[in-house]
């Protein structure tokens, strides 16, 4: 009889479980896994892409919205797209080495400047500033963190809102995250300068931009399943 329970519970968790690629970002120092169905762009596999033909797109418009806008990865399936963007900050280390209670204030103005209504601190093997918030008519995750003098902020958008299942699928995107650069905790960080702040605003600023960019590329996806 266990026997027969346990083989009934996996058939009813089979269908749950997504397959994903592992991603290798070196010009990010991360590596990543992302499901197997989304398309995924990046600095390094862009040129020569099949799939940006598929897409109607070519290598040149996709590498300037990655250059201009400071993508790293564009990935994505026909309902929600993950964003990786990446600006140098200075003299930071990395957001695993300050208190919660330091990493406070900026978390707030980064929630203030995104219009979100609160925001949570995530932790696995690093700390992450968590935000849902909408802009443009799209619904928006952002995990955000900093590692060796880099700000990292992971977005997740689509149009619809999120249900729980599709938050802790994106969870288990942030977890499988590795940075190369990370060596360990500086803990002779004393404070939390201004320069985390500002190199996460830029990545916040261009949110609208690459929404908007979004919207054609899901448009051109669509325009081909009607075919």
């Amino acid at each position: 009889m266990k026997k027969i329970v346990f083989s009934l519970l996996v058939l009813l968790v089979m269908p749950l479980m997504v397959s994903a690629a592992s991603v290798d970002v070196p010009s990010a120092d991360m590596s990543l896994n992302i499901p197997d169905e989304w398309y995924v762009f990046t600095r390094e596999n862009i040129e020569n892409n099949p799939d940006l033909d598929e897409l109607d797109l070519t290598y040149e418009f996709m590498n300037e919205l990655m250059n201009e806008n400071d993508m790293y990865v564009d990935a994505f399936d026909d309902e929600e797209e993950f964003i990786v963007s990446v600006v140098d900050v200075e003299d930071v280390g990395n957001l695993n080495d300050y208190f919660d209670s330091e990493i406070e204030d900026l978390a707030l103005e980064i929630q203030s400047i995104a219009g979100a209504d609160s925001y949570e601190l995530y932790e696995n093997d690093y700390k992450f500033i968590y935000l849902e918030y909408m802009d443009a008519g799209y619904y928006i995750i952002n995990y955000y963190t900093i590692i060796a003098d880099r700000a990292y902020t992971f977005t997740i958008q689509k149009e619809t809102e999120f249900t729980s299942a599709e938050k802790d699928s994106y969870k288990t995107i942030i977890d499988s995250v590795n940075f190369d650069n990370y060596v360990g905790v500086d803990n002779s960080k004393e404070t939390l300068v201004v320069a985390i702040g500002l190199g996460l605003v830029v990545a916040l600023g261009v949110a609208a931009v690459i929404i908007a960019k979004v919207k054609g590329k899901n448009e051109v996806k669509e325009s081909k399943k009607n075919v």
